[in-house]
């Protein structure tokens, strides 16, 4: 039975959990996704040091509050504070979203199912597919993830951070690795580094000598949608699948986590369409 229930007194509490907040598109996301389904709701940001976040599980029973997304910089500091992490997050190492329930904490992470989402919807089968992985840090561990859940045939990680793709050499035993300058020829290439973000537009973490080896490129960034790594391959005659919807499907996938039921992704599209308006 679903912790909630549409009783007509009850208010779902929900919030996103992150250092710093004032740019964050998840109360819109949120709040789209529950209006659609009748469900009233509140969806605020809890911006917290560190030290406040040691008391975070007291606040949200204080404060009546069932789910949290996590970001940044508390996805692997919340992995190691719940109760109850799931076998995405174990594996991943990090939690984005937080269910708290009869007084256990339950961490969960939606990232690799927004990624997965994204490129489904794009309408890119990645089984059997040779994905190259641009960046060792946080993000990547995600996209790891959900590409093996996903039946990709080889991925390697490209990125200058020895140490970092070592470790996740480590976690991932199956995944390979390579400098910027050694990337192997392959079907996706995607983008898991800030480079070219809003507002350092206009860069890319590889330039089209790169990118021109690959059918299908892929960014996390969103803002500006199309970024200049995205603009090179299209340029070059490559399909692109754009970072927002990852963004949008992961709440998605949240929200299934907080209401104990499936829902359709679909149901993200036109929420998708609007806020692409902006970037």
């Amino acid at each position: 039975m679903s912790i909630f229930t549409n009783d007509t007194n009850s208010i779902l509490r929900l919030g996103v959990l992150g250092g710093k907040l004032a740019h964050t598109l998840s109360p819109k996301i949120h709040a789209d996704l529950l209006k659609q389904q009748g469900i009233r709701g509140t969806y605020e940001k809890y911006e917290m040091t560190r030290t406040e976040v040691d008391g975070l599980f007291s606040f949200m029973d204080e404060n009546g509050i069932t789910g949290l997304n996590v970001t940044l910089p508390y996805k692997e500091v919340l992995y190691h504070m719940v109760d109850v992490p799931d076998d995405a997050a174990e594996k991943i190492g990090a939690v984005n979203t937080i269910l708290r329930k009869d007084g256990v904490s339950y961490g969960y992470n939606t990232d690799y199912i927004g990624v997965t989402s994204m490129f489904a919807k794009a309408g890119v089968d990645l089984s059997g597919k040779d994905v190259v992985i641009l960046g060792s840090g946080g993000a990547s561990r995600a996209l790891i993830y959900g590409f093996h859940q996903k039946d990709a045939k080889t991925i390697t990680i490209a990125a200058r951070n020895e140490a970092a793709k070592r470790a996740l050499k480590e976690s991932f035993p199956y995944i390979e690795t390579s400098t910027l300058e050694n990337i192997p020829s392959g079907d996706v290439i995607i983008n898991a580094t800030p480079v070219g973000m809003y507002p350092n537009t206009g860069k890319s973490a590889v330039d089209a000598p790169v990118i021109s080896r690959f059918a299908i490129a892929a960014d996390i960034v969103y803002n500006p949608l199309v970024t200049e790594f995205l603009r090179i391959a299209e340029e070059n005659g490559l399909k692109i699948v754009t970072g927002l919807m990852m963004l949008v499907d992961q709440a998605i996938g949240a929200e299934e986590i907080w209401l104990e039921k499936k829902l359709d992704y679909h149901m993200g599209n036109k929420i998708h369409d609007e806020l692409a308006g902006r970037f």
